[in-house]
């Protein structure tokens, strides 16, 4: 165990694969849409899709190799990635495909600016996310709610399951910004709690060893690389454009002088 936790304190994939495993053996890993009043213990695990849902994917096929199904939150109102683009999309349904739950990623501070009731906003997410995978929501998550400055509008909704709801939080462990609380990941890995919900960041977890700064240099170039090739892909389409026009204009002239 003590190799374990040191091994989790590098972020590599091969890390939380063991970590996997380990848990296993005395946790039934659930996603939040399936916990029940019945279910004495049990591991719920959570990932908030906050920078790639390609990464996710990764992840998510990892975790159905291992029979391991959780539930991954995904954004509307994210500044690194798209739901509606067609990878992203495609990538957001093969990782349902492979069985885990989708639930919507919320960010307050974006409610807020829209000027109109929070719970609409959420309720229009929600209505278009099914359509988008086909498949029902049941669970939400608040983004950053660290550093809210006022309460969660929806923490206690009985329509959905919120992450945040007291029942859930009795034991708590995250990997946010790479910084384990020592004392709750040697319990989890202690099997010292009955139940526990387990929030893993898909982006920060890589195949080889490096700093959080790496981190986010890998996640911005591969962000600048979709850029560069989008803007390819633009100029050759108005530079075709721009053929096409010049050749019929002369088309057209061709005509006139005759």
């Amino acid at each position: 165990m003590l190799l374990l936790k040191e091994e989790l304190q590098t972020f590599k994939f091969a890390a939380y694969v063991k970590l996997l495993k380990w848990l296993k053996q005395r946790y039934k890993i659930l996603p939040f849409c399936e916990v029940t009043s019945n279910d004495a213990s049990f591991l719920l695990l959570r990932h908030d899709i906050d920078a790639s849902i390609r990464v996710a994917l990764k992840m998510a096929g990892v975790e159905r190799e291992l029979g391991v199904r959780s539930t991954y939150f995904v954004m509307f109102s994210n500044k690194l990635y798209n739901i509606l683009e067609k990878d992203n999309l495609e990538a957001l349904r093969n990782l349902a495909e492979l069985g885990h739950e989708i639930g919507l990623h919320y960010d307050m501070p974006t409610y807020e600016k829209y000027g109109r009731d929070p719970r609409l906003t959420l309720e229009t997410e929600i209505a278009l996310l099914e359509r988008l995978i086909n498949r029902k929501v049941f669970s939400i998550a608040c983004h950053n709610i660290s550093v809210m400055t006022g309460e969660d509008p929806f923490k206690n909704m009985t329509e959905y399951i919120n992450v945040y709801a007291p029942r859930f939080l009795q034991n708590y462990v995250s990997d946010s910004c790479r910084a384990w609380y020592p004392r709750q990941l040697e319990e989890l890995l202690n099997f010292k709690y009955e139940t526990v919900q387990v929030l893993i960041h898909p982006f920060l977890w890589t195949e080889d060893v490096c700093e959080l700064d790496d981190v986010l240099e890998m996640l911005f170039q591969d962000v600048e690389k979709e850029n560069r090739d989008y803007k390819r892909w633009w100029l050759t389409l108005l530079k075709n454009a721009a053929k096409m026009r010049i050749k019929d204009g002369k088309q057209r002239d061709a005509c006139v002088c005759q």
